[in-house]
């Protein structure tokens, strides 16, 4: 209970952590149980949680979707996540762009095709996919 007090846990991420503890198997099935039962622990909810701090931090689907599954979340529960939550990836990945490349004014200025690579690199290695990338980078909208 200690560990679910901090913050949410997904079930893979809590059994990791109680095996390291050296925790027989059978007690740690018997807490995930426990766990399960009392609501405490919840794979969905620790899903869109996941989500909403991915989106916060400025990372794409594909980088939050990496992240979810070290952790044990299936992307079927990352979809259900993102249908409940209606994020606009290519917005995103505008604003990002926006809030790290753009001068004063918001507008992004003319680079070379090396500077730009850069800035692909950059976006690619948050998650975004290059259809997202080419819309932010973009000069129109």
């Amino acid at each position: 209970m200690g560990l679910l007090a901090r913050r949410d846990h997904s079930e893979l991420e809590l059994r990791q952590k109680l095996a390291q503890k050296q925790y027989p198997p059978e007690e740690i099935d018997t807490a995930i149980e426990h766990c399960y039962y009392h609501g405490w622990l919840d794979d969905k909810r620790f899903a869109e949680a996941m989500l909403r701090l991915g989106v916060s931090k400025g990372h794409g689907w594909q980088r939050i979707c990496f992240d979810a599954k070290r952790k044990g979340i299936t992307s079927a529960m990352l979809e259900t996540a993102q249908e409940n939550q209606q994020h606009d990836w290519y917005e995103l990945a505008k604003e990002l762009a926006t809030r790290r490349f753009a001068d004063l004014d918001g507008v992004l200025p003319e680079v070379d095709f090396k500077q730009r690579a850069k800035w692909t690199r950059y976006l690619q290695s948050r998650g975004f996919s290059f259809d997202q990338i080419n819309y932010a980078l973009s000069k129109e909208s």
